[in-house]
């Protein structure tokens, strides 16, 4: 009976490595659509945030320009 029990087991794990494609996760296209629908907006918001920042930093540069001209002029 533990020889048969065994067996059914190890019959089990040589199915499922059959299916098994060297990674941990099932490659179908219901992976990729909830990837993209969980990871999809994550890159979608850090993209909006690193072009509010570049127009931040871009108009930090041009605000300094000016500051630094006025102080030449001064002098």
């Amino acid at each position: 009976m533990v020889t048969e029990l065994k067996e059914v087991i190890m019959s089990k794990k040589i199915v499922r490595a059959d299916n098994w494609d060297g990674k941990s996760r099932p490659s179908n296209k219901a992976y990729d659509d909830n990837y993209e629908r969980i990871f999809g907006q994550k890159e979608i918001k850090e993209l909006d945030e690193s072009l509010k920042q570049s127009k931040r930093n871009r108009q930090e540069r041009k605000d300094n320009e000016e500051y630094l001209k006025e102080i030449k002029d001064k002098l």
